[in-house]
């Protein structure tokens, strides 16, 4: 998996570090970045200023000393932009699940920044309304803690797509 993906955050964002993290991505370190799943980032920049890179062979949830199973490794991707489409949290799609990955300075933070993406989504995507995404989410949504290491958390808020198929997907 890699641990950092991320693009440049918005104007007048102060210098960062490759091993923070926020709605630009970052040092993520979450274990559903891995090969066939779309990490779906927001751009703030022009050209976007991708980059990639803390390669781990092995990380569980909550990585919590800031070290993983490091390693190095080879990594092909392809970048695609989805024009007119606006998000603000980091997005993540695995063939079976839609994921959301917030960011804060506390588990509280980062878990209402993961809900609020994840509602979004299902706004933005499916065309629910708030009051049926909370039906959803209070039946079926999944939590996971990627990261309490560094300066930020993370906590990731997972939706099986299964739960979503009947529903007409938007572009």
């Amino acid at each position: 998996m890699l641990g950092g993906l991320a693009v440049a955050p918005g104007a007048g964002s102060p210098p960062i570090s490759t091993g923070d993290t926020g709605q630009f991505g970052g040092n993520m370190d979450f274990n559903e970045v891995v090969e066939g799943n779309t990490v779906y980032l927001p751009v703030q920049q022009p050209g976007a200023l991708l980059y990639l890179g803390d390669a781990h062979a092995l990380q569980g949830d909550g990585e919590t000393s800031q070290y993983a199973l490091e390693t190095s490794m080879d990594v092909e991707f392809t970048v695609d932009v989805i024009k007119g489409k606006a998000i603000n949290t980091p997005r993540v799609e695995s063939p079976t699940q839609i994921m959301v990955l917030g960011q804060g300075g506390s588990l509280d933070e980062a878990l209402t920044s993961a809900t609020t993406g994840l509602i979004r989504w299902l706004e933005q995507d499916y065309g629910l309304t708030l009051s049926e995404s909370a039906q959803i989410l209070g039946s079926a949504l999944h939590y996971s803690v990627p990261n309490l290491a560094g300066r930020s958390v993370g906590v990731a808020a997972k939706l099986d797509k299964a739960l979503l198929a009947p529903l007409k997907r938007g572009p």
